[in-house]
C-alpha cells in the first residue's frame, strides 16, 4: 500500500492547462528550514561523463522528460515560467503541472557553477493536489561533483516539511516518521533513483558520441 493510496487516490485523471492556478500570488515562497530539520532522503549516482557533459544533457532535458513516468505518482506533463527568461537563476519561478490535474509552485534558490562542482536547489510549494496536503513544502537540491576519474558523482536530497495542522504531521515525530516509511522511502525513493539513472543515460549516450 502507497501512502497517494492511504490517502484514497484512484488514479491520474486528465491533466488541465498549464496555468497557475485560481488564486495565485506573486508572494515569495516559505522561508526554507536547514535540512536538519526537515524529512529528507538522499539519493546518489555515478556517471561515467564530465562534469560539463552531464550539465549540458541536464540543460537540453524538458522537466517532463527527465522524470521517469511512475506506477503510483503523477506525472510531469508541462511547466510554465511565472517570471522573465529561462528557469536558471535564483528567484526563477515556474509552475509544473502533473497529469493528475494538480499543479504546484516552484522557485530557484542556488544555481552556481565553478570547474569542479556545480549546485542547483529549488523548493517546492502550493501544492494544489488534495494528496499533498500532509506536505507545506520541499526543498530539493543537487550537487554534482567532478571526479579526478573524469566521471560525475550525483548527490540528490530531497527534503519536505510537514503541514503540523493535518495528518501525519499533527503527530509530530510519529507523523514524520510514518510519511518517511509510507511515501518517501517507498514512491519516493524510487521516482529519484528512475531520474537519476535516465540522466546518467542520456549524459553517457552524450559522452559517447563526443558532445560537448
Amino acid at each position: 500500500m502507497t501512502w497517494l493510496a492511504m490517502l484514497g487516490v484512484s488514479g491520474p485523471a486528465v491533466a488541465a492547462p498549464c496555468v497557475p492556478p485560481v488564486g495565485y500570488s506573486k508572494a515569495p515562497p516559505p522561508a526554507p528550514l536547514p535540512v536538519e530539520r526537515l524529512v529528507s532522503r538522499v539519493e546518489t549516482i555515478r556517471i561515467k561523463a564530465p562534469l560539463p557533459v552531464v550539465l549540458a544533457s541536464i540543460a537540453e532535458t524538458k522537466l517532463e522528460d527527465a522524470i521517469p513516468p511512475q506506477k503510483n505518482l503523477p506525472s510531469v506533463t508541462g511547466t510554465r515560467l511565472l517570471t522573465p527568461g529561462a528557469f536558471d537563476f535564483p528567484g526563477a519561478r515556474r509552475i509544473v503541472c502533473l497529469s493528475d490535474g494538480s499543479t504546484l509552485m516552484e522557485q530557484l534558490l542556488e544555481n552556481r557553477a565553478s570547474a569542479t562542482e556545480a549546485r542547483f536547489r529549488y523548493i517546492v510549494w502550493n501544492y494544489t493536489s488534495a494528496t499533498a496536503r500532509p506536505i507545506s513544502y520541499a526543498v530539493g537540491d543537487f550537487v554534482r561533483t567532478q571526479l579526478l576519474t573524469g566521471e560525475t558523482h550525483v548527490r540528490w536530497t530531497y527534503a519536505f516539511k510537514m503541514n503540523r495542522t493535518r495528518l501525519p504531521g499533527v503527530l509530530g515525530f510519529v507523523g514524520d516518521q510514518l510519511f518517511r516509511w509510507w511515501f518517501l522511502d517507498g514512491d519516493y525513493a524510487q521516482m529519484m533513483r528512475a531520474t537519476l539513472a535516465a540522466d546518467k543515460q542520456r549524459a553517457e549516450k552524450r559522452a559517447s558520441k563526443g558532445r560537448p
